[in-house]
């Protein structure tokens, strides 16, 4: 997965401004090619926080990795991919996209904060499963239509077709647990290891979003090429995300490593190809380390190790 500046956001919040606050935060460029999110729909009150601003969004916007997408009380989003992938965020809601994580391939891991996600993942061959990330589970599926909802102290999905996964921490790895098509899947906080019910749980779909009872159509081909530039939300605090990274140490891969923005610097100026720089360990910047190690005969570890920061200073001396 590549990054890039999309042509239709302004490129200055992208990497190059600090948020208020103890800890500076920045959010990174999205990642491009099959893997890049397009919002499609856009209705209501909705705040897009990037790159330590905040924004108003509209139909055809190019969602970049860490992206904090919020939704009012009557608000929808719909989120495409160009494999047919769709996440639709209901009201009052926080999704934060695209987590710079390692580990196995795949689309996402978004982080839902709070609120309401239905996704829906046609059958691919061979593709990487999509996942979206909870403070109680994660949930994962190559293929399958899921209504997930994150509350104060619990979270839980119902599987409307195919089959989910919930990995569920269980001491210092992941549990996997099984959800099949007309099933709902609870966790109840940190002590509760989460329990599988042979049917919609009927409190959950009387709560569950209008919108999510239908199929929305699809707009990805509609909204590409379309002038889709957000304007500045002049009600909203972008430091306020600062709060929301903090609480969720999942989170902590899209707070700045101002060593790091540092390191990307250098090894931009010779002429490694880092994306953005943002202070984030995306993955261009972990080949531009591999890259640099290599031609330095270190490890190829793609981190900003104690060897690999001796010899970018050496380098940064010259």
């Amino acid at each position: 997965m590549t990054q890039r500046a999309p042509k239709n956001r302004p490129r200055q919040p992208c990497g190059t401004r600090h948020m208020p606050g103890a800890v500076a935060l920045l959010l990174a460029c999205a990642s491009a090619g099959a893997a890049t999110p397009t919002m499609t729909i856009a209705e209501g009150k909705i705040t897009v926080f990037s790159g330590g601003a905040a924004y108003l969004p509209k139909a055809g916007l190019q969602l970049r990795t860490c992206d904090v997408i919020r939704t009012g009380p009557k608000a929808l989003v719909q989120i495409e991919y160009d494999d047919g992938g769709r996440i639709v965020l209901g009201p009052d809601s926080r999704l934060v996209v695209d987590l710079p994580l390692g580990g196995d391939p795949v689309v996402g891991p978004h982080y839902l904060l709070s609120g309401w996600v239905k996704l829906t993942v046609p059958k691919r061959d061979k593709a990487a499963a999509y996942r979206i990330d909870t403070p109680q589970f994660n949930l994962a599926t190559d293929s399958g239509v899921a209504a997930l909802r994150v509350g104060e102290h619990d979270a839980a999905f119902f599987v409307e077709q195919g089959t989910v996964t919930a990995l569920v921490p269980s001491g210092r790895s992941l549990a996997r647990v099984q959800v099949g098509n007309g099933r709902t899947f609870v966790r109840k906080g940190p002590a509760d290891r989460g329990a599988v019910t042979q049917r919609a749980d009927p409190a959950f779909v009387q709560a569950m979003p209008t919108a999510f009872r239908d199929t929305l159509p699809s707009l990805l081909a509609h909204v590409k090429g379309r002038d889709s530039s957000p304007r500045p939300s002049p009600d909203d605090n972008a430091a306020e995300v600062e709060g929301w990274f903090r609480a969720a140490p999942e989170l902590g891969a899209c707070i700045v490593d101002p060593t790091l923005r540092a390191a990307q610097r250098t090894l931009e100026s010779a002429g490694f190809e880092v994306g953005p720089i943002d202070g984030i360990l995306g993955p261009r910047t972990q080949a531009a380390l591999r890259a640099f190690q290599e031609k330095q005969g270190l490890s190829r570890s793609g981190k900003l190790d104690a060897p690999t920061q001796k010899a970018l200073e050496e380098l940064q001396r010259r």
